[in-house]
C-alpha cells in the first residue's frame, strides 16, 4: 500500500477508531486522527506544495469513506 494514498488513510482511520473505541466515538476518533495528520503535514518540511495537496486530498477522501461506513455500536 502506497504511503499517504486514500487506502492508506482509510486503513489508518479504521485502526485509530478501533484503538480508541473505549475513549472516543467513531466521529470523535476520526476528527482526532484527521487533525493530527493535517497538523503534522503542515509542520512537515515538504518542499513541494503539490505533494501536500495530494496527501490532504487523499486524507479527505478516506475521511468521507470511513464516515459513511456503518458502525457496530
Amino acid at each position: 500500500m502506497e504511503p499517504f494514498s486514500t487506502p492508506f488513510f482509510e486503513d489508518n482511520f479504521r485502526q485509530y477508531i478501533e484503538k480508541n473505541r473505549d475513549v472516543f466515538s467513531k466521529l470523535e476518533a476520526m476528527n482526532s486522527y484527521y487533525r493530527s495528520v493535517v497538523s503534522s503535514m503542515i509542520y512537515d518540511n515538504l518542499n513541494k506544495n503539490s505533494e501536500i495537496v495530494r496527501r490532504i486530498r487523499n486524507l479527505d477522501s478516506a475521511y468521507k469513506t470511513i464516515k459513511q461506513e456503518k458502525t457496530d455500536a
